[in-house]
């Protein structure tokens, strides 16, 4: 199966932007955020692709990807260690990371990080 990554995020960043509990959000494109992570052995930064902020003011981190390749699930495993790093921290706010295979339940995932819920069916055609 070939992805068509534009598509599904574009797909994403509709129900991201149409969910009840997203205080606001944003496409990580030239932000400067990034998650330092090693490949290989080096040095290297994660650019997930959006930044999300719920209405219980958790940060979260998203990543839309079809399919679980080892490069993306040592990014993840990067990723939730990062979030749960800073999260530690306890200057920086919550941070959550959530990697999502099926644009189209990405609202759904969300809802574990909102007090307001999206619901499909509300999204139906008539």
């Amino acid at each position: 199966m070939v992805a068509d990554t534009q598509t599904w995020e574009q797909s994403a960043a509709f129900i991201i932007d149409t969910h009840p509990g997203i205080k606001s959000w944003v496409k990580n494109d030239r932000l400067g955020f990034s998650i330092p992570y090693r490949s290989r052995g080096l040095p290297a930064k994660y650019v997930a692709d959006f930044l999300v902020i719920t209405d219980k003011d958790e940060n979260v981190v998203v990543e839309i990807k079809g399919k679980t390749t080892d490069s993306a699930d040592i990014k993840a495993k990067a990723a939730e260690r990062w979030a749960a790093a800073v999260t530690r921290l306890n200057q920086y706010g919550s941070w959550r990371y959530l990697f999502v295979t099926d644009p189209g339940r990405v609202g759904l995932m969300l809802n574990e990080f909102t007090d307001a819920q999206w619901r499909p069916e509300e999204f139906k055609l008539r």
